[in-house]
């Protein structure tokens, strides 16, 4: 018999199974609430936070922008409209790195520093750091040996030789940020390890870029040595001055030249072009003592490119001008010493201007007993009626241009391009000047040469720097008799009044070779320009010129060489190269100043095609001379990772070392 299936019975949840799972789902909705309401919380103090970021660096947010009637009740200054309300003080109190031309009182830094600054440190711990010539021969445990390569002919490592280098240095600084910067123009040391804050801060408004963060970096040092003409060592040193007394006066060594720009690869730098706020790099002054140390309230930063084509500027998003250098020159026949400043400025090409220098006790518009060939007005360091309040900044150094730089026959073209290669220097940038005896060797008019490059494909050409005055573009001709071989595109000059400089068979063979399979970027070019020229006796008296050429690898990493060339004209021929090197960046425990560097270290590495070395990625030597105490050593000094600026002192006997490794007076067969 067939039985039927009963159905399933159903049986229903207890009564205390319903209620649980009711009270399950009541949870699940209480820790989502809970959720959100974190979420929500941690919003507003990232919001307050970003806002306390802001106001702390002096930035204005819509809350902070003060109201019409409190911009009308301060009498239009500019630094009181800066100021006001803001939530913290930050713009009116000194930072650890900038020394009050701009302030009035101190603050306690010692909160705001990051952890890997050590507050422990003392600036006298620049006695300590420095040493003797005797010193650097004793203490030779801890200096880096002589690379084997340099013995065995084996490659060389760009940082083992780099570091060899150092090792002859008398001392190594970290060069300080220059007070005339304000506060507002600055990283706030609190924030200097926060990427993502650095990085806004060149994209902040307003859009003309005048409330971005600025960095210093590819100095340059001019010496303020016997080669000048007294009149303008007075005005350079404040001896002139009836309040500045001969001794602050000789305390002036070296002006210091370098670049002050929003474009900077610092923590969180950004150096790709399409921000919303315009790129600004100013012509950065500081007068420096006998040690390299800036001398308090005696420095300028100033926007060339603003001052002397407000129109250009106005017109463009770009920087014509990024690189700066200040150049010595003799520009009265029969005069020995140098007595003209010219300032040159690149970008992918390069122009020259006569300049005026001279050290004030504070801001003033009154060019009152300053007697030279310019009679212009100078640059206000007072905003004037309708003058931008950042085009200048600092209270020590006063500077003018000719008023009239634009020529009268303008029949080359007219436009913001074509008022640029008017004063071209030529269509490229990493030029140098040196000068030589006139043929008679009298002294009285020595012939002067721009270094168009410095081998491979070197070339000079023969310029002129002397004039009666500087008041109006005709009074001056960079290159007497001189054409433009491309003047409508690039500025560029004909080479048919410029001299090639290579032998035949080419040119002398590096000292010591790069690490195998290193591949260079051949878009930049190969031993560009970077620092020249200082003079040294190779012995038995055959004297060369030394200067520093760059080459950068595939993966951009910068490399420099040493090399020495003749001095009799018109070839002015190679006759030895050193091999690649890098130099090195901060040292905390060897560097002057090194206290006053608050941003994190860079942990990017030297690439040479994949190949990493222990120097940083960029280092630029833009400046070689002689140091004034001993001139047996040489000022090294260079960019780093267009970051910040330092410098070496070094023997020259161990450059002559990098000529001439095997110490056989190689250079001889070359010097014809």
């Amino acid at each position: 018999m067939q039985h039927q299936r009963r159905p399933k019975r159903i049986i229903a949840p207890p009564r205390d199974a319903q209620k649980r799972s009711r009270c399950n789902l009541w949870n699940f909705f209480k820790a989502f609430a809970l959720v959100l309401l974190l979420i929500y919380f941690c919003f507003v103090s990232a919001l307050l936070r970003s806002k306390h970021a802001l106001d702390l660096a002096g930035i204005q947010t819509p809350a902070s922008v003060p109201s019409q009637k409190e911009l009308s009740s301060k009498e239009n200054n500019p630094q009181d409209l800066l100021i006001l309300g803001l939530e913290r003080e930050f713009l009116s109190k000194k930072s650890p790195v900038d020394h009050g031309s701009n302030d009035n009182s101190d603050i306690n830094i010692d909160d705001a520093l990051p952890k890997y600054v050590d507050k422990e440190k003392d600036s006298d711990s620049a006695r300590t750091k420095k040493r003797s010539a005797e010193q650097i021969t004793e203490e030779d445990t801890d200096m880096p040996r002589r690379p084997s390569c340099f013995d065995h002919g084996t490659p060389c490592k760009f940082d083992e030789v780099g570091k060899y280098l150092e090792g002859a240095a008398l001392f190594t600084i970290m060069h300080k940020q220059s007070d005339a910067i304000p506060n507002h123009r600055r990283i706030p040391p609190s924030m200097a390890s926060n990427a993502t804050y650095i990085a806004s801060r060149r994209s902040l408004g307003p859009a003309n870029g005048s409330m971005t963060a600025l960095f210093e970096y590819n100095p340059t040092l001019l010496p303020l040595n016997s080669e000048l003409d007294e009149k303008l060592l007075d005005y350079l040193t404040g001896r002139y001055h009836p309040d500045i007394t001969d001794e602050e006066a000789n305390k002036v060594k070296y002006l210091s030249i370098s670049r002050a720009a929003n474009l900077h690869g610092c923590t969180g730098g950004n150096r790709k072009n399409g921000q919303p706020t315009k790129e600004q790099s100013y012509l950065n002054l500081v007068l420096l003592d006998a040690d390299l140390q800036p001398i308090p309230d005696a420095s300028g930063a100033l926007l060339p490119f603003y001052i002397l084509f407000p129109k250009c500027y106005e017109a463009e998003t770009l920087s014509a001008f990024q690189d700066y250098q200040i150049i010595a020159a003799r520009s009265t026949k029969g005069n020995r010493k140098k007595d003209q400043l010219f300032m040159t400025a690149s970008d992918r090409k390069t122009s020259i201007f006569p300049i005026d220098i001279r050290r004030v006790l504070g801001p003033t518009n009154d060019a009152e007993g300053w007697n030279t060939k310019m009679k212009s007005k100078p640059v206000p360091m007072i905003p004037e009626e309708g003058d931008s309040p950042d085009f200048f900044y600092g209270k020590g150094l006063q500077v003018r241009f000719m008023d009239d730089i634009a020529p009268k026959n303008r029949s080359l073209g007219t436009g913001c391009k074509y008022d640029l290669n008017y004063h071209s220097m030529d269509w490229k940038k990493n030029y140098h000047v040196f000068d030589v005896p006139d043929v008679h060797g009298s002294g009285e008019n020595p012939t002067t040469y721009i270094e168009l490059r410095p081998h491979w494909t070197r070339m000079t050409r023969k310029i002129n720097f002397y004039a009666d005055q500087f008041i109006k573009y005709e009074d001056w001709e960079l290159v007497p008799n001189g054409t433009f071989a491309n003047f409508w595109n690039d500025g560029r000059r004909s080479e048919t009044d410029a001299q090639a400089n290579q032998y035949k068979g080419g040119e002398p063979p590096e000292q010591f070779s790069p690490p195998k399979n290193t591949d260079w970027d051949a878009s930049v070019g190969f031993g560009r320009g970077t620092a020249c020229c200082v003079d040294f006796d190779f012995g038995n008296n055959e004297n060369f010129k030394v200067g520093i050429s760059h080459s950068t690898t595939e993966g951009r990493g910068y490399v420099s060489r040493f090399y020495a060339f003749d001095l009799r004209a018109p070839k002015f021929l190679v006759v030895a190269t050193s091999g690649p090197f890098c130099f090195g960046g901060l040292n905390n425990d060897t560097d002057i100043n090194s206290e006053t560097h608050y941003f994190p270290p860079q942990k990017s590495k030297l690439n040479a095609t994949y190949a990493f070395y222990d120097c940083p990625s960029v280092t630029f030597a833009s400046g070689i001379t002689e140091y004034h105490a001993d001139k047996n050593y040489v000022v090294i000094s260079y960019g780093v990772n267009d970051c910040y600026s330092r410098s070496i002192v070094v023997s020259k006997e161990r450059i002559i070392e990098f000529l001439d490794v095997n110490r056989t007076e190689s250079w001889k067969p070359w010097n014809w």
